[in-house]
């Protein structure tokens, strides 16, 4: 019997497949920056009003409440002790250690930690935030009619075949939790015996999904782009589950081609696709900067619960 890799050497080679893909993706966002006139992007980077820079932001941080607000649900369907602004706070500070870390979800393991306090129970902490995911993803995954509606076959050629396998993700991780989270999956057979708490999560799954694209319409619509909300809505569908394969940093990179791609494929120049793609980008990551501010207090007071729980 041949003897199992070393955990420590299956750790590197997943860092170092994140690391190559987010370099990589970065990599041909640089070229396609380099193929377009700079003072052209500035120019029209300059020309988006202010007031729809705090507008989208303001949509960005709305969307957070939102994403809150879907998570609190769920643990008050098990009776945690949590408030509104206490899990904002976590969401938040998610929000921001996700800049840093694996895909877009990567904050979600600051959650399930960050949780724990209040739960008292591994099982509800990680349960609660495995299923605001999967519950996120299958409100996104009601979209995908729109990108296969607007590209058709084409898109299926432009992105990775492993990207599609983002889509049946939430339908296969019932094995994998089966298999290694028992614990998990009797914390979920516990919330199905209160279907009126997913509903209520499902339905808040769409704003928190839709004011974001509300924000990347309304800076496309700045920029002088001639799109659709619909065609919008396809974009950020395809970009939301290219961003969550944990082959990149926050999607670094990956997200921002996917963008430049599909928008410049739905008629729009070279330099208006990168300047949404950087601009959308900037206010996503200053809208996550609140959290810097508490993630601190989060881990010390999650500390100090942890310790008189």
């Amino acid at each position: 019997m041949n003897p199992s890799p070393h955990p420590s050497r299956k750790k590197n080679l997943v860092l170092a497949i994140r690391l190559a893909g987010t370099l990589i993706s970065t990599a041909l966002f640089v070229w396609l920056l380099s193929r377009q006139k700079w003072d052209v992007l500035l120019d029209k980077a300059a020309g988006i009003a202010f007031w729809a820079l705090l507008l989208a932001a303001g949509f960005y941080l709305l969307s957070y409440g939102f994403n809150t607000l879907r998570w609190c649900l769920l643990l008050w369907a098990q009776n945690v002790k949590i408030t509104f602004f206490q899990a904002y706070r976590l969401t938040w500070a998610g929000n921001f250690a996700s800049n840093f870390l694996p895909s877009t979800i990567g904050g979600d393991g600051f959650r399930m930690l960050s949780v724990h306090p209040y739960t008292g129970s591994k099982s509800i902490s990680i349960g609660s935030v495995a299923l605001d995911r999967i519950i996120n993803m299958a409100a996104m995954a009601c979209l995908i009619p729109a990108p296969l509606i607007i590209f058709g076959n084409t898109m299926r050629e432009a992105i990775p075949a492993p990207a599609w396998g983002a889509v049946t993700l939430p339908f296969g991780l019932r094995k994998l939790f089966e298999k290694f989270f028992p614990k998990v999956v009797a914390a979920f057979q516990a919330w199905a015996a209160k279907p009126a708490a997913l509903v209520y999560a499902f339905l808040a799954a769409w704003p928190s999904n839709l004011l974001p694209m509300a924000a990347t319409y309304l800076l496309a619509r700045q920029l002088g782009m001639n799109v659709t909300p619909w065609q919008v809505i396809g974009v950020q569908t395809v970009t939301y589950f290219l961003s969550v394969l944990p082959i990149s940093v926050n999607g670094y990179g990956l997200r921002e081609v996917a963008y430049t791609t599909l928008y410049s494929a739905l008629g729009s120049t070279l330099e208006q696709a990168s300047t949404l793609a950087l601009v959308t980008r900037f206010l996503t990551v200053i809208s996550t900067v609140p959290g810097a501010l508490w993630l601190s207090s989060v881990v010390i007071n999650s500390a100090a619960l942890d310790e008189n729980s």
